[in-house]
């Protein structure tokens, strides 16, 4: 066993670093605490296992996490030294030069792992660099002055790189101590829940009504240490987030500069505050760490109801199970430790690879695996690496032109209709969104098939049991079908008393009437954009085909206005 300790330097804070491995198996946990919030993660030889900035902790069990973990292990328990043992497959590349150091290049992939690329200084046989493809980034270690402990060599500096996110660790090690005698399994295991959440009143659980914005987001009233209410969005693709005006009005000044990525090729920058208590319902959760990302007003905008205010994430769901009652449009909050784990309907079992539910599923009769991401209000994700690598890419590549957007920024994609599965239940002809092999954001994955989101999922009664990896769906409800924008016209609020025209669907009633990119519409229905929302006026172009819809147009840079007339046709059949 080898035991590091150090300082880590990353996202704009300072902190502590420690590490502990077992050289034998490969098991390991390392920690990073930076004050305001501490993080981990490990393997416990059998599983990897993550401990996020909450303090909550979640297996990472799908079939890609394992194999992230499994060359993970291999690495730091220095398995190179191991060789072509008939478990490891070994390439050898040609010679690569790094200013005057010539580098001996290998791709190796350990037994049950992924692949990663290795580059040695050919002089001394060094290891300088390690290289991996995660979830939605590579990650690039770079390992410097090597130092013999006895008997074992450790780098005593280490620079972990993210290029895709734009995000840097550096890691310097201040002592480290190597210990020969058989290792205590107990240090490697995942931590054990805390218990920084209640139901006040000695109650089982809690309910509160849920405003449904008609498009597929869901929003609750939070109290934020005793201030709001202020509406969160259900997210179980995110985590605990507040947006920056939200935080302003709470007098929380975040600290450090770290990277955020997501829909869209952008890269946000975000801090962090801590906030006491965490509010919904009667369900409190103390002492919390909450990002800060400044996100545009115009994707918090909910026209004359106040703005967005955050996210209610994986924070949320490793404490409690999560309930949507769709006819009542309540939420039920239970404690994991007291929920009995049965409920109405077909049960998915769930996994993960980072943070976000993984379940079963096919495209087209091709299975994979698909992320359930109730903070996607878009038609679902089919994947671009996945499609490609299933022959599903000409398919979708011929679909309809539409504009995508998400916290990265607005993208394109090409929009179809298809057929959808988790477990057992069949989503027939459901629109689906596809961007292309993109290099990053979450859509440059590689390591799922897609994403079902709130758009797909609203018809059902949904319980989140994440204590027993599983979710279980209802399809007994009699909520109405919501069909997809009709009118071609994707809309964005920049400004309170108008929405932009940011794409028009080709062969689409928006186009016959003549609406043009970068116009100004100021009315829908007469009723004016200032007392509509994006989501309302998508609700609009979802109506009935034939229905007509008079909008009062204008140039963006501000002159005289028209009234246009157009009726509502099915864009994707």
């Amino acid at each position: 066993m080898i035991a590091l300790r150090g300082t880590s330097q990353a996202g704009g804070l300072a902190g502590r670093f420690t590490m502990i491995v077992d050289l034998r198996s490969g098991r390991y946990v390392a920690q990073r605490d930076y004050g305001i919030y501490s993080e981990a993660s490990g393997f416990d030889g059998r599983l990897g296992w993550k401990r996020d900035r909450s303090g909550a902790s979640h297996f990472l069990d799908s079939d890609p996490a394992r194999a992230i973990t499994a060359t993970e292990a291999w690495l730091f328990r220095r398995g190179w030294y191991e060789g072509e043992n008939g478990a490891t497959g070994a390439e050898s590349r040609p010679d690569e030069k790094d200013g005057e150091v010539t580098e001996a290049v290998w791709n190796v992939t350990p037994k049950g792992g992924i692949p990663v690329l290795l580059r040695f200084e050919k002089a001394n046989g060094l290891l300088r660099q390690s290289e991996v493809s995660l979830w939605s980034s590579r990650l690039i270690r770079h390992y410097s002055d090597w130092r013999k402990i006895d008997g074992v060599l450790i780098p005593f500096a280490e620079k972990d790189e993210y290029p895709e996110e734009e995000s840097l660790e550096l890691i310097r090690i201040e002592s480290a101590k190597v210990n020969p005698q058989n290792v205590d399994g107990k240090i490697f295991e995942r931590p054990s829940n805390i218990h920084d959440y209640a139901i006040n009143g000695d109650k089982i659980s809690t309910t509160v009504r849920y405003e449904d914005d008609g498009v597929g987001r869901i929003f609750v009233p939070v109290f934020i240490d005793d201030k709001g209410p202020y509406p969160f969005e259900i997210d179980t693709g995110g985590h605990l987030i507040l947006t920056l005006a939200t935080a302003e009005k709470l007098n929380l000044k975040p600290i450090g500069n770290a990277n955020a990525t997501g829909g869209g090729t952008g890269v946000l920058h975000e801090g962090t505050v801590r906030a006491k208590e965490i509010r919904i319902g009667d369900a409190v959760i103390r002492d919390q760490p909450v990002w800060v990302i400044p996100l545009p007003d115009s994707s918090n905008d909910r026209g004359p109801r106040p703005p967005r205010a955050g996210f209610l994430g994986l924070e949320l769901f490793e404490r409690f199970a999560v309930q949507l009652d769709r006819n009542a449009k309540t939420v039920t909050l239970t404690p994991l430790e007291k929920f009995e784990g049965k409920a109405q309907g077909v049960r998915l079992p769930i996994y993960f690879t980072e943070d976000a539910p993984l379940t079963r599923g096919s495209f087209n009769g091709v299975s994979g695996d698909f992320e359930l991401d109730s903070g996607n209000a878009g038609p679902a994700i089919i994947e671009g690496y996945w499609a490609h690598q299933h022959d599903l890419e000409s398919l979708l590549a011929r679909g309809l032109p539409w504009a995508g957007s998400g916290v990265g920024g607005d993208y394109g994609e090409k929009l179809s209709r298809g057929d959808i599965t988790l477990g057992p239940i069949k989503f027939p002809h459901e629109v689906v969104s596809y961007a292309g092999l993109v290099q990053r954001g979450s859509e440059s994955t590689k390591l799922q098939a897609g994403v079902v989101g709130e758009s797909s999922l609203y018809q059902f009664d949904m319980v989140y049991d994440y204590a027993r990896e599983q979710v279980w769906i209802d399809p007994k409800t009699d909520v109405p079908h919501h069909a997809f924008n009709r009118a071609g016209l994707r809309l964005k609020k920049e400004n309170p008393t108008a929405f932009t025209v940011v794409f028009v669907a080709p062969d689409s009633p928006a186009e016959a009437a003549g609406i043009k990119n970068g116009e100004q519409i100021l009315a829908i229905n007469e009723k004016p954009a200032s007392q509509l929302s994006y989501s309302d006026a998508v609700v609009i172009f979802s109506q009935s085909e034939g229905t007509k819809i008079t909008l009062l147009a204008g140039p963006k840079a501000g002159g005289s206005t028209r009234r246009v007339g157009l009726r509502l046709k099915e864009t994707l059949r």
